[in-house]
């Protein structure tokens, strides 16, 4: 999901643990503290939802995971804001971690979702 409101971490694990999963891995990017940094602003492609949806097909595709939740920001974000969430159920631990590091790296080379920092 791609959005300009803040992002419930609370939320998104609740809605995973109804599930009934045994593992829950999440990753949580920030605006990072910087000398010089004031903010970061996200901007996204038309297609980067279809991009998301796509990640998270191949995941599913590569580890033994039960669910997946991609949550990432656009627009202006200050310092300490959370630019995305990724959440990955499991039954147990080892694919949760696995998959969720492969979604990050993947994310991070993914040019349908752009990161510019402001000074």
């Amino acid at each position: 999901m791609i959005t300009e409101q803040e992002i419930s971490i609370d939320g998104a694990v609740r809605a995973m643990k109804k599930l009934g999963i045994g593992a829950i891995v999440t990753f949580i990017g920030v605006v990072r503290v910087e000398e010089g940094l004031k903010g970061m602003e996200v901007e996204v492609k038309d297609n980067a939802q279809a991009e998301l949806e796509q990640l998270k097909r191949d995941a599913f595709d590569t580890f033994d995971i039960e669910a997946v939740e991609i949550i990432h920001r656009h627009g202006l974000l200050e310092v300490g804001d959370v630019i995305v969430a990724i959440l990955v159920g499991a039954k147990h631990r080892t694919d949760a971690f696995r998959a969720c590091e492969y979604l990050i790296d993947l994310l991070r080379i993914n040019e349908a979702i752009r990161l510019k920092e402001l000074k």
